[in-house]
Order: structure tokens, then C-alpha cells, then sequence
């Protein structure tokens, strides 16, 4: 763990493998703000100390996007509310006030954020974008989400998503491909993994069983 501030040079003989992952101050500063804790000064590391839970949401991040890093941004940005929550506590020494943590979202707000989610199912949605929208930080919207709805954001837009492309699988003749793009599954070998992984069958499979029936 080492601070750009400090001009830092580093030199790597062979080949290796590496996930770097870089923390404004900013980002710190915020989150210190949200849940009314002091200011993080630095991040500090005990070099020789593996980090298990890093290395876990290192290894689900670097799957999610090798699948598709696009139609999975929700979820890549919640990878990255978690690495910096994981930062600040573990590293920064935060020690959130239980009673800043916040609520749940305002009816307005979780009414625009479901708004927005639906009417960009193929667009490449941020948590922040949605965030904005309803006048909040990331992650403060991230943790009102899901006390709002029982879901993270990701889980509600993935199956808005699945929710679609079963209308669409019913209501039109259009091939597979052409559903998972307008679903914003990026491609039809994702939308199969993620649709056969929800529902318990391909989108093929499902269509015609329906059609059967």
C-alpha cells in the first residue's frame, strides 16, 4: 500500500501478475463524511499480512469482468463501494457512528432510481449515475437500495433485465442475439449464463417450452 503523494518508484523483474487498485482521498474523505467519522489521514499495511477478503472480491471483480464489463458496471461498482469500505475500515482505522449509517431511500428516490434502471436496461449505468439522480453519494445509495428493496442494484437491474428479455422471448420473433443486446446483455453467450443461472433453464430452452405450452 503506498501514498502517490510520497513519489513512489517501484521495479518488477519477471513475469507477475497484478490487480493494482487506487484510492483517492477524496473517495476516503467522503466516505469518512457519510457514516460521521474522522477524517482517514492515511492508509496503513503490514506488508508481510495477506489480506483473504481482498483477494476474494479481487478474484469475483476480474471474473465479473472478463463476462461482460459492460452490462455488469452495477456490479463492478459495487465490487468498488465494498474494496473502499474494506480500505477505510481494515487500513484507515474508520469506526463508523451507528447512527449515520442512514435510512432507507425517500419514496422519490426509489421511484427515479428504479425509473431510471428501466429505461436504460442497454446503456452502461453506473451507480453513479443513478446516485446523482437521486441527490445522493454512491455509496450512501448503494446501502439505501438495498434496505429500500431487499436487493443491490445490480441484483434489481439484472433481473429487470431477465424480466424483458422474457416479454421479449414471448411477445416477439426476434433471434436471441438481438433480445440480449436490447437487454443490455452485451452479447448471447452472457445473457445465456446469466438468464440459465436465474431462471434454471437457457432462454432457448425456456422459449420453447412456453411456446410448446
Amino acid at each position: 500500500m503506498i501514498n502517490l503523494m510520497d513519489n513512489p518508484q517501484c521495479e518488477f523483474k519477471g513475469p507477475f501478475d497484478a490487480v493494482q487498485y487506487y484510492v483517492p482521498q477524496t473517495a476516503l474523505d467522503e466516505f469518512a463524511r457519510e457514516h460521521g467519522a474522522r477524517p482517514i489521514s492515511t492508509l496503513k499495511w503490514s506488508r508481510d499480512q495477506r489480506d483473504p477478503f481482498l483477494s476474494t472480491l479481487s478474484s469475483v471483480l476480474l471474473s465479473a469482468v472478463e463476462q461482460d464489463p459492460t452490462s455488469n458496471q452495477l456490479f463492478v461498482d459495487q465490487i468498488g463501494l465494498s474494496v473502499l469500505a474494506h480500505f477505510a475500515q481494515t487500513y484507515g482505522g474508520m469506526r463508523p457512528q451507528e447512527k449515520a449509517a442512514g435510512g432507507s431511500l425517500a419514496p422519490w428516490q426509489e421511484r427515479r432510481a428504479k425509473e431510471i434502471m428501466r429505461a436504460r436496461l442497454a446503456s452502461n449505468l453506473t451507480i453513479a449515475d443513478v446516485a446523482a439522480e437521486c441527490k445522493l453519494t454512491p455509496s450512501h445509495f448503494a446501502r439505501s437500495f438495498r434496505r429500500s428493496t431487499g436487493v443491490a442494484p445490480h441484483e434489481f437491474l439484472s433481473q429487470l433485465r431477465i424480466d424483458e428479455a422474457k416479454r421479449l422471448m414471448l411477445s416477439t420473433k426476434l433471434p436471441l442475439a438481438d433480445i440480449a443486446l436490447i437487454c443490455g446483455f452485451g452479447d448471447q453467450s452472457y445473457f445465456t449464463r446469466v438468464f440459465s443461472r436465474n431462471v434454471g433453464a437457457s432462454p432457448g430452452a425456456w422459449r420453447r417450452s412456453r411456446s410448446e405450452g
